[in-house]
């Protein structure tokens, strides 16, 4: 007797290959935690807390202090939100609940990738795109309010991409850009994404008359939004404030293939147009937002984490045209086991974190009781990297340059490159700025030249870095 095959029992699909890129996942959220599992190091997070302590007290947002004789340019506070956030962290908890916000961020910024990806390709692309996109994303997350950035543009971008599809306005974009408008200067990017949606569903004849309209006022009303943060209008100028000093900051300069972040990113816009190549068409929306995140990926060092965000959609769209099967939605038991991950992850940070994070990294803390010691005012020439910790640190000395880059003149960085490499006028450049103090590295130009030809003594070494006053009556 044949039996019926219709009276079969369906194949039960084995969930244990299916989950497996998942597994990858919440691995990915565990070394997202992980990588902030350390000393703060980057030179820029101690300016950020210094303002957001000055911000706290003064809530001066359109005119703030320039801290040091030497920034002379006005500069506006477009992070002004996780800067006093993470102050007021940094003085209920020390350094090491900087480094949980930091944890916190790269786990958020971690899980937040994969939904976003996940929403346009099942699990198995949408866990490539996302472990690819992190490695393009991870030369720039580090402890500071451009994070906040990275998260919100994924969020942004999701949304918008929902919008292809239904066509349905998403109005709560325009007071979360009112948000990111207040947490960092890169919030124009999201308005840049909702422009080009809407101009390519035009060309793809999708949207006209009042729908185009309607869709138009929410990046149209971000713009408007935006100038009525507490910094005020001078925010729509904040983007070109950096453009004549950007070829004197590293991050910047043009990107390297050779980094790895660039790299990577590369790559996926690689992927995105080869699979496009294949012959389906591709209407003008992903098209568009390719070519933003080319032009991102371009453009410096800095925006290539922008660009990898923007293609991790894109790239899990296009591996998922490769694969057999529609993209089923995110289930709860996924977004349950996702939300587990991110809990634990942070729950183990917050057990287990050293207290050397107590401790900045990278700086001469030996040298701390001596810079305690000088005259309020002081000038130190420092060596980059030290100047926002200077400020954060020491905020009664003058460093000759910090961070901040839109604070400063151009004349102010080339007499300081002039100065650090022991070039022609070094020597006039020291005592324009009345530098009392040099704090550089051991073993540099300018360290051997103090000492040999202008007979500055050695007070103090630590961390490579090396502390030289001027003899009696030099200086300021």
């Amino acid at each position: 007797m044949t039996p019926d095959l219709q009276d079969r029992p369906a194949p039960i699909r084995p969930l244990l290959p299916r989950w497996m890129p998942f597994l990858l996942v919440v691995g990915l959220i565990g070394m997202a935690a992980r990588q902030g599992f350390r000393p703060i190091g980057d030179p820029d997070t101690w300016w950020h807390l210094r303002l957001g302590d000055d911000l706290w007290r003064s809530w001066n947002f359109t005119d703030p202090a320039p801290w040091t004789r030497f920034a002379t340019e006005p500069w506006v506070t477009t992070q002004w939100l996780p800067e006093v956030i993470a102050s007021r962290v940094e003085h209920v908890f020390g350094l090491p609940g900087v480094v949980s916000l930091l944890c916190a961020g790269l786990v958020l910024l971690a899980a937040v990738l994969y939904l976003t990806c996940r929403g346009e390709a099942d699990v198995l692309a949408a866990t490539v795109a996302t472990l690819v996109a992190f490695l393009g994303m991870s030369a720039t997350l580090t402890p500071r309010p451009q994070l906040v950035s990275f998260i919100l543009l994924l969020v942004v971008t999701s949304a918008w991409l929902r919008t292809t599809r239904d066509l349905r306005p998403r109005w709560w974009l325009i007071p979360l850009s009112w948000l990111w408008a207040c947490s960092h200067g890169m919030w124009f990017s999201g308005i840049a994404v909702g422009a080009v949606v809407v101009v390519g569903l035009i060309l793809d004849h999708r949207i006209r008359g009042v729908i185009a309209l309607r869709l138009l006022a929410i990046p149209v009303s971000s713009l408007i939004l935006a100038s009525m943060t507490p910094a005020g209008p001078r925010l729509l100028a904040s983007p070109f404030a950096v453009a004549g000093v950007t070829e004197f900051i590293t991050e910047w300069a043009s990107p390297s293939i050779h980094d790895l972040s660039a790299a990577a990113t590369a790559g996926m816009i690689a992927v995105v147009a080869l699979t496009w190549a294949r012959g389906r068409q591709v209407a003008w929306t992903q098209i568009g937002l390719l070519l933003l995140a080319t032009c991102w990926a371009m453009l410096s060092a800095r925006t290539v984490t922008l660009a990898a965000a923007m293609v991790a959609p894109l790239m899990a769209a296009a591996l998922q045209s490769l694969l057999p099967g529609d993209t089923p939605r995110v289930s709860r038991r996924e977004l349950a086991a996702l939300g587990g991950a991110v809990v634990a992850a942070l729950a183990v940070v917050t057990l287990l974190l050293p207290a050397a994070t107590a401790t900045p990294a990278n700086v001469p803390n030996a040298l701390n009781a001596f810079l305690d010691r000088l005259p309020p005012h002081t000038v130190v020439f420092n060596d980059f990297k030290l100047g926002g910790w200077l400020l954060w640190r020491h905020p009664s000395l003058e460093p000759v340059i910090d961070g901040r880059a839109e604070a400063f003149p151009r004349a102010q960085f080339e007499g300081y490159i002039r100065t650090s490499q022991v070039n022609n006028g070094w020597e006039k450049f020291l005592e324009t700025t009345g530098s009392s103090y040099a704090l550089v590295k051991e073993h540099s130009p300018l360290a051997i030249a103090l000492a040999d030809r202008l007979r500055w003594r050695a007070v103090g070494r630590d961390d490579g870095y090396l502390l030289l006053a001027a003899p009696t009556g030099a200086g300021g």
